[in-house]
């Protein structure tokens, strides 16, 4: 046997570095993992944040700080200041704020509707932002 198939049929049997080789195979999807599980997480507190700035936006019409008769405009002024205010979880600038007047059976709301533009911490992932996004019908009738 020559000597350079005893080396090769050594380094072929060796195992050495295969526990390399493996974390390299397992490292990447679980990073993936973990990184994903972080972002899922981080858009959840967001929407929440999102679900509490509309929250105290419906509690300023209920207990009267925004007129059941007032203007569409300053009734929209009021609600976009309630909710930029307590919107803390990126730029409030770049929230969305929709209010509008609905009546269902005889009884009217103010529909109040919020859509932020969450963007991904890692690039690469998602090319546009992700909306996320709400809605609350708060009575006034």
């Amino acid at each position: 046997m020559t000597r350079r198939s005893r080396v090769l049929r050594r380094a072929w049997a060796s195992q050495s570095g295969a526990t390399a080789v493996e974390f390299a195979l397992v490292c990447f999807p679980l990073l993936l993992l973990v990184l994903g599980i972080i972002e899922f997480g981080r858009a959840l507190y967001v929407r929440n944040d999102l679900s509490y700035a509309a929250d105290i936006a419906a509690r300023r019409v209920l207990i009267g700080q925004v007129a059941k008769d007032a203007p569409d405009s300053e009734a929209q002024a009021k609600l976009e200041s309630a909710v930029r205010d307590h919107f803390d979880s990126g730029d409030p600038q770049l929230l969305q704020i929709a209010v509008g007047k609905e009546t269902v059976d005889g009884i009217a709301f103010r529909v109040l509707s919020i859509r932020y533009p969450f963007t991904l911490l890692l690039p690469g992932l998602a090319q546009s932002p992700i909306s996320l996004g709400l809605s609350r019908r708060i009575p006034i009738g």
